[in-house]
């Protein structure tokens, strides 16, 4: 009855736990807040020593650090005039998008990808950056999209300022200082025609000068956080350390990748300031794999390392820096969605421990109190990691997304969530860390799984009591972690953990939490399978910066229904195919649900809402360059899972914001399929009370991440005209290789 006990104290605990207390500041995600303080002296130039500077054009002609760290990512090199793509000869050392499109190019992807994939493969030709050549709609989805590296020196393109987040609790890590502020800028562009962020995110990290008490930083953050109070007092005094990176690189359409709904490839980078330039350094406890293969004395090194001092103590509470060998350590991370938390793709370690069992026994994890098996000591090794953290907990490979500005954004293009189911949780924990730092007590240091649910957290030294796991959130078992949440109940149906993802390759510790043996909710996962590995590098193609550079060879199979015959409710289950990973359940709306009607989240917040599922041509509306307004004509609702604070997404889904549906014309609104209309009532029927309502309380629907076209690097405009790659080529010569 342990379980049951657990519950009833989380639920105790909901109350105070549905938001952090406001007097203590940890995330500043106000958009008005932001921009004043991006008006005022807080820009990406001037947080980097330049003047005032927003366009990127700007930024890479007139700042220095800024150019150096864009020309990394991608040199300007002269593209082709009759293709706008890179030219077909790419130097060596072109930049990290120039170096993968040369690696990539012209490489077949082998095996199937479901049983009734006919080719068994797929020749990658070109990868597109998204303009009109070769944008072509083939029978098995368009060729894989790289980012376009001219967003970087664009007349359209914009660093916004979209959060302030207080990181004092990095003291744990580096104790030469009195903690990190993160200044987090997001790549957002305006043309004439459309206006969009991109998944491309700049991290500016500045430190508190150490002190013997740092509590007078901690007390600046517990005072209004306005504009002035920020810029005049909470960020004073702070000195730059370094800038962190993470953007996506890369992205298979689900056409293609109809195994696993569509992938997407993301890179990291840290840069640090080394004879006024900003250069690319080591990243924080991830390892260089290929390195590390090379030469096996480096991994002998390390287990003897881990097992001296209080190194394993600090490893269990999440707080271990591993620093024994600069040759340990790479400079360039690649993560991978989607199915993240089965792929050694983002678990550099399990691939290091591979086949060295007997070396990772060696290490006695005994006395450890959060670890409870060899392989949760990998997996804590692995979270500790760029893509290990980036890819559990994560939306999209990201932890903060901000709040959509409407100027760089449309109603049908908008995330709710600020923040990662991760970072939502992480928010309480940081709370009190600098609740205790400013009233002079020690802080609870322990840092739990990325995966874990938010906690109650108690002084240093006590037990950290986890809230349980919602339906849908990730889950695993007290034999990997001891703590591990129990999956809530919902609507008085028992959930369970199940292993949706299977391996291959490594034992899956996490899973999520689904409704036994009943499909009764909208949104729900629907299918399970396994996932198989190609860990071979080609030979063909030179030096390759990374170990899984090419894991989007990996392959989903389907095994089969999560559930058993149970009830169904109307819903029906979509393959991965249509872009939903492992599927998602849904049903039609009855009128009353698609005009809202009694909806008031002020009294309940409801599970499901009538949202939108998609749209008609979703592939072309990718093409025009203004997706929302695309989708705005094409709208398609259905009966989804409704997502709010404390209420994540799933695995590779994320909150999107309500759109206006009572705004949308009646023309469009009316939209047809195959003759027939797609929507039952008219945007003067839908209740605008109920939408304004769910909006102020952040209520929203989950969709597949890449659904929101913000965050995919394609369905933009050229960065270099504003203009849309225009209607995509139909090409239905091309053999079919994968699933029609």
């Amino acid at each position: 009855m342990r379980w049951l006990a657990a519950i009833a104290l989380a639920a105790a605990s909901w109350a105070a736990l549905a938001q952090p207390a406001q007097q203590t500041v940890v995330n500043v995600l106000d958009t008005n807040v932001l921009n004043v303080l991006e008006d005022t002296g807080f820009s990406l130039s001037e947080t980097l020593g330049g003047t005032k500077n927003t366009l990127t054009a700007d930024l890479y002609r007139s700042n220095p650090l800024y150019r150096n760290l864009a020309d990394v990512i991608g040199k300007p090199l002269v593209h082709n005039a009759n293709t706008d793509q890179l030219p077909t000869a790419i130097p060596p050392g072109s930049g990290d998008i120039p170096d993968m499109v040369r690696l990539i190019r012209n490489f077949e992807d082998k095996g199937k990808r479901s049983e009734k994939d006919t080719k068994g493969g797929y020749f990658i030709r070109h990868l597109s950056n998204n303009s009109q050549y070769p944008y072509a709609v083939e029978f098995d989805g368009d060729e894989p999209r790289h980012f376009d590296q001219r967003w970087l020196n664009s007349t359209f393109g914009a660093m916004k300022l979209i959060g302030i987040v207080n990181r004092m609790d990095r003291v744990d890590f580096d104790s030469t200082s009195c903690g990190e502020v993160r200044f987090v800028y997001r790549l957002s562009y305006r043309t004439p025609k459309s206006s969009s962020s991109l998944p491309f995110f700049l991290n500016v990290v500045k430190t508190y000068p150490k002190q013997t008490d740092c509590a007078p930083f901690a007390r600046r953050w517990q005072s209004a956080q306005t504009a002035a109070t920020l810029a005049n007092t909470t960020l004073k005094d702070l000195t730059f350390k370094q800038v962190e990176l993470n953007f996506q690189s890369l992205r298979f359409t689900s056409g293609y990748m109809h195994d696993f709904g569509g992938q997407a490839m993301y890179m990291q980078r840290i840069f640090r300031l080394n004879g006024g330039k900003l250069e690319p350094v080591a990243l924080e406890n991830t390892p260089d794999v290929l390195a590390v293969e090379r030469n096996s004395a480096l991994m002998t090194r390390f287990v003897d390392y881990l097992k001296q001092g209080d190194r394993l103590a600090r490893l269990d509470n999440g707080t271990l820096v591993i620093d024994f060998d600069p040759a340990f350590l790479t400079k360039l991370a690649v993560s991978w969605s989607t199915l993240g938390r089965a792929r050694t793709a983002n678990k550099p370690y399990s691939r290091l421990f591979q086949g060295k069992r007997a070396l990772l026994e060696s290490i006695d994890i005994s006395k450890l109190k959060f670890i409870k098996s060899h392989d949760a000591l990998v997996e804590r090794l692995n979270n500790l990691t760029c893509m290990g953290c980036h890819q559990s907990g994560g939306t999209a490979g990201f932890h903060l997304l901000g709040y959509a500005d409407e100027k760089y954004s449309h109603h049908f293009n908008r995330q709710q969530s600020p923040l990662s189911p991760h970072a939502y949780a992480e928010q309480f924990r940081r709370h009190a860390y600098v609740e205790a730092l400013a009233a002079g007590r020690a802080p609870n240091s322990f840092r739990p799984h990325s995966n874990f649910p938010e906690a109650v957290w108690p002084v240093a030294g006590e037990t950290v009591r986890f809230h349980p796991a919602m339906l849908g959130q990730s889950c695993t078992t007290p034999a990997a972690f001891s703590g591990a949440p129990v999956c809530a109940p919902v609507d008085g149906r028992t959930t369970t953990c199940e292993r949706s993802v299977t391996s291959k390759t490594q034992n899956v510790l996490f899973g999520e939490c689904v409704v036994k043996g009943s499909r009764a909710f909208a949104g729900a996962a629907c299918w399970r399978g396994e996932v198989s590995e190609v860990a071979a590098l080609p030979q063909d193609r030179g030096p390759i910066p990374s170990y899984n550079l090419f894991a989007f060879q990996d392959k989903w199979k389907f095994g089969g229904s999560l559930y058993n015959a149970g009830e169904t409710q109307g819903l029906k289950c979509v393959l991965p195919q249509s872009g939903a990973p492992l599927g998602r359940t849904s049903r039609a709306c009855s009128l009353a649900e698609e005009n809202f009607t009694g909806v008031d989240p002020r009294s309940r917040i409801p599970s499901e809402l009538c949202a939108n599922q998609g749209g008609n041509g979703f592939d072309l509306c990718a093409a025009t360059g203004n997706s929302g307004a695309c989708l705005e004509a094409r709208v398609v609702r259905g009966m989804l899972d409704a997502c709010s604070p404390g209420r994540g997404c799933r695995e590779d889904y994320i909150c999107q914001k309500l759109p206006d549906y009572d705004k949308i014309k009646a023309s469009d609104y009316a939209n047809t399929k195959n003759g027939r209309r797609v929507n039952q009532s008219s945007p003067d029927k839908i209740n605008s009370d109920a939408i304004s309502s769910l909006h102020a309380a952040e209520v929203g629907f989950c969709v597949p991440t890449y659904f929101l076209f913000n965050m995919r690097l394609d369905g933009h405009p050229s960065p270099v005209t504003g203009q849309p790659p225009g209607t995509p080529r139909i090409d239905r010569t091309q053999p079919i290789r994968g699933y029609r």
